[in-house]
């Protein structure tokens, strides 16, 4: 469900400048790629719950993000916060994960990009602009196919709901074991009301965490171009 974070990760990392060595994100594991044959991997009310929170986000245009990744230890190794606006406008900030202070900022607006050193903006490209609205993608799961056409399995399981920022959520304990490798582990808080995310959480076979948070729905947020300096 959230196999396109990395790819933004790095994206936002190297598009801008190709001189800077910016920190390598822990590396996630392949997703499977849905089969056109075979069996769906969820089906039932799961898919049901799949196509509601599907159906939900295809009504957002903006959102506010964080994604926090942490190595095997608990560590956090990266944190970026991100305002978007779909499909293809972003403003994020690096934060150094151990004192919490902005170390790089990007705007990225289609195909053009920009990166913040010091007090001005770097100008780039994107040879294939983002869409954002992969950062959350509930239609993935529901467009699996099973480990019998070379999918994954899928299972799903409602927990006690919980309050992520102020707002009541349903808790959902999401495994994907992709054919012929370790599980990955998702816990999903979604929005009661709204059947928006509200929090997504990846633990993955090595150890490793990946979490992203949501919120701003509702917040008039704009992302345009850099203010020459």
């Amino acid at each position: 469900m959230n196999r396109i974070a990395l790819a933004v990760i790095v994206l936002m990392l190297a598009s801008a400048c190709a001189t800077l060595a910016p920190p390598t994100p822990t590396p996630l594991p392949p997703t499977p790629t849905p089969m056109p044959e075979g069996p769906p991997a969820v089906s039932g009310t799961d898919r049901e719950h799949l196509t509601a929170w599907a159906a939900a986000w295809a009504t957002v245009s903006k959102f506010r993000a964080e994604i926090t990744v942490y190595d095997e230890s608990g560590t956090l190794q990266q944190h970026l916060r991100l305002t978007v606006m779909l499909p293809d406008r972003l403003h994020a900030i690096q934060l150094d994960p151990t004192n919490g202070q902005p170390t790089q900022e990007w705007i990225i607006v289609g195909d053009t990009g920009w990166i913040k050193q010091g007090d001005g903006w770097q100008l780039g490209r994107i040879q294939q602009p983002p869409n954002f609205a992969e950062l959350y993608d509930p239609a993935a799961l529901a467009e699996a196919r099973d480990t019998t056409a070379g999918g994954a399995s899928v299972t799903m399981r409602e927990l006690a709901g919980e309050v992520i920022d102020g707002v009541p959520c349903e808790r959902w304990e999401i495994v994907v074991t992709p054919a012929g490798q370790q599980a990955n582990r998702m816990t999903l808080w979604i929005g009661r009301n709204d059947q928006l995310p509200r929090q997504l959480r990846t633990e993955y076979p090595d150890g490793s965490v990946l979490q992203l948070r949501y919120w701003g729905y509702d917040e008039p947020i704009d992302v345009q171009p850099p203010n020459k300096q």
